[in-house]
């Protein structure tokens, strides 16, 4: 259905503004509901205005269901219902001790960067030049150790929520901070870190755990560089 609305160009104005009449008439009924509390109206008048508002969303996300357009706030929601590989990739930044304990980095030293937009730089690592990916592991080690020490000073983490701490504007994708405090971080410098690639299949991991995990290491880079 999609496909063929975007096959028939003439029609593109035509559901920019049924996608904007959706969205005023949205508001209308939230803003008449909210006035019928506001001045005290019957049971029964605010329970018409309510199911009415429940009325227009069942039929608009049906609407969107079937042509498979976005209407915001009513959405199709492609990103998590689409067909997607059974296999996983993923990244992680390690850092090791000078007695040798490993550390996950937190993907918050990147901030402002999120670990999204990141993914792309850390998938070329492999085809830069042994200096490109010399220089790309000494700033993620400057980046580390900035943030260890940060968190070792008690100062807020990342550096990039200064201002506002948890109630900093979240990226899209949530993830859980993995440094909270001193303890989650070595006292003494990074001797080194690591880029990790990860490769797993879903329904393998859901019966093995962790163990169904495959990691490569991509680069590595030493404190003494």
């Amino acid at each position: 259905m999609r496909a063929l609305f975007k096959s028939l160009q003439w029609l593109e104005p035509v559901v920019e503004l049924v996608r904007l009449g959706f969205f005023l008439t949205f508001v209308a009924l939230l803003l008449t509901h909210l006035l019928a509390v506001v001045r005290a109206k019957s049971d029964s008048v605010r329970r018409r205005w309510a199911n009415l508002i429940i009325a227009f969303v069942l039929v608009v996300t049906s609407i969107v269901g079937v042509t498979q357009i976005d209407t915001w706030p009513f959405s199709n929601w492609a990103l998590v219902h689409m067909l997607r590989s059974p296999v996983m990739h993923a990244w992680q930044i390690e850092g090791i001790d000078a007695s040798g304990h490993t550390y996950v980095i937190d993907p918050s030293i990147l901030e402002p960067v999120s670990p999204e937009d990141f993914a792309p730089s850390a998938g070329r690592l492999r085809a830069l030049s042994p200096s490109g990916r010399t220089s790309f592991m000494r700033f993620l080690y400057k980046r580390a150790e900035e943030g260890r020490r940060s968190v070792v000073e008690g100062k807020r983490f990342p550096a990039n929520r200064w201002l506002l701490g948890r109630f900093s504007a979240p990226y899209h994708f949530g993830r859980r901070q993995l440094w909270r405090g001193p303890r989650d971080v070595p006292n003494n410098r990074f001797a080194s870190i690591r880029m990790v690639f990860t490769v797993w299949n879903i329904d393998d991991r859901m019966r093995r755990g962790d163990a169904a995990i495959e990691r490569e290491v991509i680069a590595e880079y030493r404190a003494d560089e």
